[in-house]
């Protein structure tokens, strides 16, 4: 079987994203389990060199694009044209696309498919957020395209049943046609510093940690305002960890309470290494999402022991399972109230930290390996 895996989005500013922890995992299970078949991984010339981190075996190869300078429009040849012709040329059984986005300065799903095609698609976000990531209208008309792009596909694969459910109610694919493949956290750094900033988090005053940035799906208003509620008691002494490139400002705590001036921290630039550690010696994850295809910061928290809150509402209960405390996400009394049982009640906090151990070990990505190549195999075959 010869499979093309795309990873030209991870060129793009995406390595460091969902889609680039997903398509590196996912190539190094496969490159780690699979030493029969022969997998291609496509590259185009994007804003930023790419190259796979780890040495591949000798049945996976590397293979750029052709694709003009052209700016801009440069995916838009390489991946409506050049790549379906390459695909094709190369008689491949599968080709697997990892993204599909809203921009078309962005490497997406060809339209015209001339081999089998599974595409990779974790949520609907844009669509659940139109408003905000939609506000052009060439963003609007391009992402439909995209979605009439997946529909065209042999399959698609997405990381929950409520993503699936999501799939099927925008008509995107009959559930025959959808393969839920959950995901697993990224390897834990071994080599990797942590950064002057982070070592003295772990030393000093307790902190409670969020993950997400001001994207308007990862709610940091709500924990902005829940932590606000908490610094209104004068005993309460921790600060609160922001990670992500961008944020929003003091203003939803300061509200609250002028106490969590100063308290608040951020961190643009989090590495991998950085990342474990402050989930590691936070004293609760807080992550009360609107909208998720997965929530991998979840399980993230869960393996390095950390007590996790999150939303009631999208994947993240099921995600979850039993090993979190669950919240309505834009209640800010309640986000409060779940932070206080943690703090204050130890055994709450036991509970919840081996509880997500466990929930953690049932995710792996030699398992998402497997069921992924089993899809492969199922295209290959004709068999959906």
């Amino acid at each position: 079987m010869r499979v093309g895996i795309d990873l030209s989005p991870l060129a793009y500013g995406n390595r460091t994203r969902g889609i680039g922890t997903y398509a590196e995992n996912l190539v190094a299970a496969l490159a780690a389990s699979d030493a029969t078949n022969e997998y291609f991984l496509f590259t185009t010339r994007g804003t930023e060199a790419y190259t796979f981190p780890t040495a591949l075996p000798q049945n996976f190869s590397c293979v750029r694009v052709p694709a003009p300078p052209l700016g801009r429009v440069t995916p838009l040849v390489s991946h409506q044209i050049l790549l379906p012709l390459h695909a094709r040329a190369m008689r491949l059984d599968a080709l697997h696309l990892v993204a599909v986005p809203f921009n078309a300065s962005m490497p997406g799903v060809p339209a015209w498919q001339r081999v089998p095609t599974v595409v990779t698609i974790f949520d609907l976000l844009p669509l659940r957020l139109g408003n905000t990531l939609l506000k052009h209208a060439r963003y609007r008309r391009f992402y439909d395209f995209q979605l009439n792009a997946c529909r065209r596909a042999t399959m698609l694969i997405t990381a929950s049943e409520a993503s699936a459910r999501d799939l099927m109610q925008d008509a995107l694919a009959p559930r025959e046609k959808i393969a839920v493949i959950p995901l697993a956290p990224p390897p834990v750094e071994t080599n990797g510093e942590c950064a002057a900033q982070v070592r003295t988090f772990l030393d000093g005053a307790p902190f409670l940690l969020h993950v997400g940035g001001d994207e308007p799906q990862k709610n940091q208003a709500t924990v902005l305002r829940a932590f606000g509620l908490l610094c209104r008691n004068p005993a309460f002494q921790h600060k609160l960890v922001l990670v992500g490139k961008h944020h929003l400002d003091d203003t939803p705590a300061l509200r609250v309470t002028t106490r969590a001036a100063l308290r608040i921290v951020r961190l643009p630039n989090a590495s991998r290494a950085d990342l474990d550690a402050l989930y590691a010696h936070c004293d609760a994850f807080v992550f009360p999402s609107l909208y998720e295809g997965f929530g991998l910061p979840v399980l993230e928290a869960m393996r390095a022991g950390a007590p996790v809150i999150t939303s009631n509402v999208s994947c993240l209960p099921e995600i979850a399972g039993d090993a979190a405390l669950l919240v309505e996400p834009q209640n800010a009394d309640a986000l409060a109230s779940a932070l206080r049982r943690i703090l204050d009640d130890e055994r709450v906090r036991v509970k919840l930290s081996e509880a997500g151990e466990r929930r953690a070990r049932e995710f792996s990505w030699a398992r998402t390996a497997e069921l992924t190549r089993q899809v492969y195999e199922r295209v290959a075959r004709g068999q959906t």
